[in-house]
């Protein structure tokens, strides 16, 4: 008998079975070697498990990782195939200090559930390797991701076994499929879902079945806002920011039917101006404008997105903070993508 039987054991006061596996069919991702067990979608589950897990605190829960392991070797996105030489040097201990500050920031006011950074993975900080479903009710479930980027598979591997001994229900997606910054929740069963670069809508197809979700789906078409959190931001289950100028008439059309949308320009989301963080009562939002001059060539943009935010925050009565995060743009990332939440919408 394995020491987790036996732990299962004393905590239910009966006997229970090891780990069951259900496979379901998943081709191979092109051009990445994995291991053969890797290629099957499965479910994994703890059967007599007690089932209580983190997202089930009375306090906000996160993840994070820490950039340990953080390069950009690996150009896989528009923003870092348009970096050439030293303006794609990542500076790592700045890049430490800014993960660590904000790290600080949400760890005072919830838990933070740090997952162990594997070395080989340079994008593992970037936290899109699962999604919450805070709708099932029965059970905490994760799907994790199943990536479309370069150099990424292998990061939903390491957060799997985390999951599976913290006691959640795990899915692998059948389909591909980049997480939480593709997938947002709203209320009741109702999420957003982006798709057109990184993911496949037939995922959706397969979460809507199998979890009885339902999804909007916004289809992206700038390269460079390539997740659905470059352009979408969930305030609360009223209200999000959207980029609606992005979007065909019918899918704003169809945000506007659930909650209210507040709109932000184009040039304010090639700023992060949705790549935000919602911790309590405060938006987090990645900026340096305190500290540039007004001779800088981007300042006047950057300023413009803030006023933006600060506007649709003052009509809402939600404080907004900013926060140095210049070493992630070299990945093509900003403030949302380092974080993923347990039990809260971000």
């Amino acid at each position: 008998m394995d020491i987790g039987t036996r732990a299962r054991q004393r905590l239910t006061g009966k006997e229970t079975e090891p780990v069951k596996i259900k496979p379901v069919p998943r081709k191979e991702d092109a051009g990445i070697k994995v291991p053969d067990w890797v290629n099957e979608a499965k479910e994994y589950d703890y059967n007599g498990f007690l089932y209580e897990t983190p997202s089930q605190s009375p306090f906000p829960v996160f993840t994070m990782c820490q950039p340990l392991y953080v390069d950009t070797k690996i150009a896989n996105n528009k923003w870092m195939k348009e970096l050439n030489g030293k303006a794609k040097e990542m500076d790592k201990e700045k890049f430490m200090g800014e993960w660590y500050n904000f790290y600080k920031l949400v760890a005072s006011d919830s838990l933070v559930i740090l997952i162990p950074p594997k070395k080989g993975l340079q994008d593992q900080v970037y936290v899109n390797c699962y999604v919450y479903l805070p709708h099932v009710k029965d059970r905490d479930t994760i799907v994790l991701s199943n990536f479309t980027a370069e150099g990424r598979a292998g990061e939903e591997l390491v957060v799997r076994e985390l999951f599976i001994r913290l006691g959640y229900r795990v899915y692998s997606c059948p389909f591909k499929f980049e997480g939480f910054p593709e997938l947002k929740f709203l209320k009741d069963n109702t999420y957003f879902g982006g798709y057109g670069f990184r993911t496949d809508p037939r995922a959706y197809d397969w979460m809507e079945k199998q979890f009885g979700m339902k999804i909007i789906r916004l289809k992206e078409k700038d390269e460079h806002l390539y997740h659905l959190d470059c352009t979408l931001f969930v305030v609360d289950e009223d209200n999000i920011i959207l980029c609606s100028e992005l979007y065909e008439s019918a899918e704003v059309n169809a945000c506007e039917k659930v909650c209210k949308v507040h709109a932000v320009t184009k040039q304010a989301c090639h700023e992060n101006a949705c790549n935000n963080v919602r911790v309590g009562d405060m938006i987090l939002t990645s900026s340096s404008e305190e500290f540039m001059t007004t001779r800088n060539p981007n300042y006047k943009k950057e300023a413009e997105k803030n006023r933006e935010l600060e506007q649709i925050c003052c009509d809402l009565g939600i404080e907004l903070m900013t926060i140095e995060m210049t070493e992630a743009g070299k990945s093509g990332a900003a403030l949302s993508c380092m974080i993923s939440p347990l039990n809260v919408r971000i």
